[in-house]
């Protein structure tokens, strides 16, 4: 069933799949965007810059460059709040970007304005403030409208190769799903629509929309743990609220947008901060939650993954030779355990660890350690304590199946156990596993005997990942470091 949505070609370049058999994925308008604005900023303050020189050029050589830099970054930061003002990064126009010189000598006049009105000493002669706002301008106006010109020519050109389009799936097949299917595949709408699905059989709740009816939940979940969807639009009537409801509970554990069409949306539009509503079209939604890590979430962690994990595996390098040949003297077997655990999106992956017990295993019967687990060597017992038996987990996030920062990865087995006990445990899978996690700085370490101290490890898992950012990630990492490697539940 999954395989119609691939032939259907209505996802194009922004569902191509990779190698690895995850899709390719597309480019963030808002950090495309963001870069965009960077260089307006960086335009305003190199006119500032110029400017400067010219006063220097015309004899003044007792031009204050500190007050000049302070005074052009602060204008520059007005000049971008009044172009943001005017419309000039709106997402949805990224594939024909505003050049309009005349709004930007506005918000060059503005900024230079008000600047001017909070009394900041200028950095030259008040003879040669003339020529400084002049050649400001000037240079200003030239710098940004060049860099929205060259912008416009890149954005269009990957607009035309579809570098942006959302990738969005339906959930329904209704009348309402007719509806919210006519405003996806609109004109300018900028979507790759990945298919409709729904789990009703009757010939009328099925009508071939779209590209027709591509499978039903089941489909739906494994094409999103591919990474080919972006965005889920349930779009059921409203006297389906029990299995809307259902459903958005099957498909939170996707690392994608999740939407309900509502009638009462439409009508809060105008006050989605407050109720979490958003349009698409004329089309209400009700929105469930946002894409985990998307915009500039996604390159900072790999970013701070990568970086950090390189320099930490430079300074572990003679604490694991030497765990290693103690590993190799107090018992035989391999120095490192490999163990299948599932990563984003429950793709599977080979974790490592070094060996701390005279066991490795790996299968459908996998024992948890306990404090006085028989199993544990002598070594292995300081390993497990320390969490130095974690170390060789820095390889397997500078290849990109792991992040320093995550929920924990857990034998498969036990993965497909307190999945059928916990509602919400799949939903772990929407990031990256960690080497240390929120759970683990707040004492939900070693051994899980109960479902109780599952839920509470997976609630804190869940609140790490709706309220990620890098100050998070920089906190759990200290914590790590302070409290994390002598746990009194570490085993």
């Amino acid at each position: 069933m999954v395989g119609r949505v691939a032939d259907t070609g209505v996802l194009g370049a922004a569902g191509e799949m990779l190698p690895s058999g995850r899709a390719a994925q597309p480019r963030s308008r808002r950090v495309a965007m963001d870069i965009v604005a960077f260089g307006d900023v960086l335009g305003c303050f190199a006119g500032g810059l110029a400017g400067g020189a010219a006063v220097v050029w015309r004899g003044d050589t007792d031009v204050q460059w500190l007050q000049l830099i302070q005074v052009g970054l602060l204008t520059s930061l007005f000049c971008y709040l009044a172009l943001r003002h005017f419309g000039f990064y709106h997402l949805d126009r990224i594939h024909k970007i505003a050049i309009k010189p005349h709004y930007v000598v506005a918000a060059l006049g503005l900024a230079m304005l008000t600047m001017y009105g909070l009394g900041l000493p200028h950095g030259t002669r008040v003879d040669h403030a003339r020529t400084w706002y002049g050649v400001w301008m000037l240079t200003s106006v030239a710098a940004i409208v060049a860099n929205r010109y060259f912008a416009r020519n890149v954005m269009t050109a990957l607009t035309r190769q579809g570098a942006f389009k959302m990738r969005v799936a339906l959930y329904g097949t209704g009348a309402l799903a007719e509806r919210i299917t006519d405003t996806l595949l609109g004109p300018g709408q900028q979507i790759a629509f990945a298919g409709a699905f729904d789990d009703r059989a009757a010939p009328e709740r099925s009508a071939n929309i779209g590209p027709g009816a591509c499978g039903g939940l089941d489909d739906l979940i494994a094409l999103g743990r591919t990474g080919a969807i972006d965005q889920i639009i349930i779009a059921l009537p409203q006297s389906a609220d029990r299995r809307t409801a259902d459903v958005a509970r099957r498909l939170e554990q996707l690392p994608v947008s999740l939407h309900i069409v509502t009638h009462i949306a439409g009508d809060l539009v105008d006050a989605a901060a407050m109720h979490h509503v958003s349009a698409l079209g004329n089309v209400g939604l009700l929105d469930i939650k946002t894409k985990p890590l998307a915009d500039w979430g996604r390159y900072l962690k790999s970013v701070e993954d990568y970086v950090i994990a390189s320099l930490a595996l430079v300074v572990a390098l003679p604490v694991m030779l030497v765990v290693a040949i103690a590993i190799k003297i107090d018992s035989p077997g391999p120095v490192l355990f490999r163990q299948r655990r599932h990563g984003l999106n429950r793709r599977v992956i080979e974790v490592l660890k070094f060996r701390s017990m005279t066991v490795t295993e790996n299968g459908a019967d996998v024992r948890q350690a306990t404090r006085t687990d028989a199993r544990v060597t002598k070594v292995g017992n300081f390993l497990r304590r320390s969490s130095l038996d974690e170390l060789p987990q820095l390889i397997n996030v500078l290849r990109g199946e792991m992040s320093l920062i995550g929920p924990r990865p857990h034998a498969l087995v036990h993965d497909d156990h307190y999945g059928e006990m916990l509602e919400r445990y799949a939903n772990r899978h929407q990031v990256k596993p960690g080497m240390t996690g929120w759970a683990q700085v707040n004492g939900f370490r070693g051994p899980t005997e109960t479902a109780d101290k599952m839920a509470d490890r997976v609630a804190c898992d869940l609140v790490y990942i709706d309220r990620w950012s890098l100050w998070l990630d920089l906190k759990i990492l200290a914590l790590t470091v302070l409290v994390g490697f002598r746990h009194k539940n570490a085993v």
